[in-house]
């Protein structure tokens, strides 16, 4: 068996079908991720395969990282970019590949809703896009990164891991710097941000305390700051924040939290009609009285508020998911 050849064809499978995720591991059957299930190939890889495989796909310095732990990476075949995850495990190394649309999506192919559309327009404060692994984050925000290219005269700074989408500058000027080769931890790249003159800071992913400290500063300094948290709704962004923090330090962060955030959009995929996944978007907007929420660590309020405040754009995920169905985009 020529397993080069048996790559190629898994490879050329998975782009003709648009498989959103590929999994290998030695003697396991390698499989592939269509509309959010699992299908099995015929492929079984051997430990010496999946090392000579990613020998191939990793650079120097990520190769020598693997010896100490995963690894996050981006890679292109044949055109298409793949964002990759390399692990070790039990029966040698592991690879999960995701495969990124062809193109950057607009608001209006996503059904974006009018006020995460808004963010376009938006010159200061933090936006959270929120949503389990895989939900699309980060599609959402290449779409309102290029329509702020396409549009606005910007300096937008993203940092990444790794870089996934590459944005051709049109009307905005655009730093794209990836974790480990441009910079080396979260909280450190936000606050060197601050002194590039930023207009937009994408931070790709809000993982801990500082990086959290860093994003709240930024946005309160005239920034308008995008990041991403993985939680499934609004409600667990908000109790998420304060999580990062000690108790005793709380009440400040709920403060600063309100007087900065601009919106919450929770959103997850669901599959639709006629094939392929659409998102679902839960919308919770920082209007007066979702700040005295915030400021007063009252979560359990925020679902009626997003249920009343649907003339200031905001909605539950029932009423998104209702609305997608009333379109006939969803069975």
């Amino acid at each position: 068996m020529d397993e080069r050849a048996v790559w190629a064809d898994i490879l050329h499978c998975m782009i003709a079908s648009e498989a959103s995720d590929l999994h290998m591991a030695p003697q396991q059957r390698v499989q592939m991720r269509h509309d959010g299930a699992l299908a099995s190939e015929s492929f079984i890889p051997t430990a010496a395969y999946m090392e000579m495989l990613l020998e191939n796909m990793l650079t120097e310095e990520q190769r020598a990282d693997l010896r100490a732990h995963d690894v996050d990476f981006a890679w292109v075949y044949e055109g298409r970019r793949f964002r990759g995850n390399a692990y070790r495990m039990q029966a040698g190394l592991g690879l999960a590949l995701r495969l990124l649309p062809e193109h950057i999506m607009t608001p209006e192919e996503i059904h974006m809703p009018r006020a995460l559309r808004a963010l376009t327009e938006a010159r200061d404060g933090l936006a959270l896009i929120c949503g389990a692994t895989g939900a699309g984050k980060t599609t959402t925000l290449a779409a309102l990164i290029e329509a702020i290219n396409q549009t606005r005269s910007a300096h937008i700074i993203t940092l990444e891991d790794p870089v996934e989408y590459i944005f051709s500058p049109v009307r905005a000027f655009l730093s794209q710097r990836e974790l480990g080769r441009d910079f080396a931890s979260f909280p450190d790249a936000v606050r060197s941000a601050l002194r590039e003159d930023p207009d937009i800071l994408l931070v790709g992913e809000i993982r801990d305390r500082e990086t959290m400290e860093a994003a709240l500063m930024a946005a309160a300094t005239g920034v308008f700051v995008l990041g991403t948290l993985h939680t499934r709704s609004a409600a667990q962004a908000v109790l998420r924040v304060e999580g990062m923090f000690p108790p005793d330090v709380r009440d400040m962060v709920r403060a600063q939290f309100a007087d900065v955030l601009t919106g919450i959009f929770a959103q997850r995929l669901l599959p639709r009609k006629g094939g392929g996944r659409v998102a679902e978007f839960e919308v919770l907007c920082a209007t007066p009285a979702v700040r005295n929420i915030l400021r007063q660590g009252s979560c359990g309020q925020l679902s009626s508020v997003m249920m009343s405040g649907a003339a200031q754009g905001m909605q539950t995920a029932e009423m998104a998911e209702t609305a997608l169905r009333a379109q006939g985009i969803i069975a």
